[in-house]
């Protein structure tokens, strides 16, 4: 039994399993308000990879001392190995400063280190994948039955653990009092206090100001009567209000009561087809996200934030609210829902 073999495949596979569940919370994490479970076991994934550091530095300086020699590709991954190690340990570093840092300043770049955490961790999927396709540990069975690699596997659950609650306890002495965090790692501001908390968008958005004389809201697609509203429309059917938490990805969160047209209205009205599987909401900007038939119950057109009819950079004349979704998805200048 060669022991070296069996600890390079054990490590390997175990870091690529840490690493699938690292990714698979944080796609999902950028697109729905995860539940607090979800959270925690991505942050416990991300000690787990601390954790194996260690071990897998131990793999990379044997190959190391073997050289780089004239068969490129293994040159190659070996440097990329060396690449990938720093890569994510930045990446965890700028999330344990965001953790441990209060407050919401943009540092570098105009972005907050929780923006670059996440770029930086997407940016790493690509050249992982590259590493993996060279490198796939071939895992078996032996590889995690031996009494030697359940310990191995319980000394590093345990330690992960234990990290993550003291940068638990870290995170919350740290806290600013006026800026309650919540579980996705976003920081309070501006709550039920109108459009005080911040007016995010991508770069090519916001330009062009709406002309409301000539704006109107189409429902269109799959639906049985298509029709548009204007804005004096939208504000007389205003009438439905709720208490939701937006969340946006830079890191910050913010609760207020928005007022506006509850979708279900607009899609009764139109008469949605029978084929009918989601829709589109859709900008001014053309930008643009997709959800499920079955989500257009919990979402609200909104013309309101407290008492205030929205200024430009929030979304004038139209947002829609998504209680479920990151704040990227609570589509901004709002002028088409089309039914797919």
């Amino acid at each position: 039994m060669n022991k070296a073999a069996i600890f390079l495949r054990f490590t390997n596979a175990t870091l690529l399993i840490v690493i699938i569940t690292l990714t698979l919370t944080g796609l999902y994490g950028l697109v729905w308000q995860m539940p607090p479970w979800m959270f925690d076991i991505h942050r416990i994934a991300a000690w787990a990879v601390v954790g194996l550091i260690p071990w897998k530095g131990m793999i990379i300086l044997r190959s190391l001392k073997r050289g780089l020699d004239k068969r490129f590709k293994r040159s190659v991954v070996v440097v990329l190995s060396l690449v990938l190690l720093a890569w994510t340990l930045l990446v965890f570093g700028l999330g344990l400063f965001w953790a441990w840092t209060p407050g919401i300043e943009r540092h570098w770049l105009y972005q907050t280190a929780l923006n670059w955490h996440w770029y930086l961790a997407l940016g790493l999927l690509l050249p992982f994948i590259f590493h993996l396709w060279q490198k796939w540990p071939r895992p078996r069975a032996m590889d995690f039955t031996s009494r030697r690699s359940a310990l191995k596997l319980i000394g590093l659950g345990t330690a992960a653990v234990a990290l993550w609650a003291v940068s638990e306890f870290i995170s919350a002495f740290r806290e600013d009092p006026e800026q309650s965090r919540r579980i996705t790692g976003s920081k309070e501001t501006g709550s039920f206090e109108g459009m005080v908390f911040p007016a995010t968008s991508m770069l090519w958005e916001g330009k062009t100001k709406v002309d409301i004389t000539t704006w109107k809201l189409a429902i269109k697609g799959a639906v049985e009567k298509p029709f548009a509203l204007d804005y004096e429309q939208m504000l007389a059917r205003s009438e439905n209000e709720v208490t939701a938490t937006l969340d946006c990805t830079d890191g910050w969160y913010t609760t207020q009561y928005w007022r506006g047209v509850l979708l279900t209205e607009l899609l009764a009205q139109a008469g949605v087809k029978d084929n009918a599987k989601g829709f589109i909401l859709r900008a001014i900007s053309g930008y643009a996200a997709v959800f499920t038939m079955a989500e257009a119950e919990e979402i609200l057109l909104s013309t309101y934030v407290g008492d205030h009819v929205y200024d430009h950079l929030h979304g004038f004349p139209l947002r829609a609210v998504v209680p479920s979704r990151r704040g990227w998805q609570w589509v901004k200048w709002l002028a088409e829902i089309e039914v797919i």
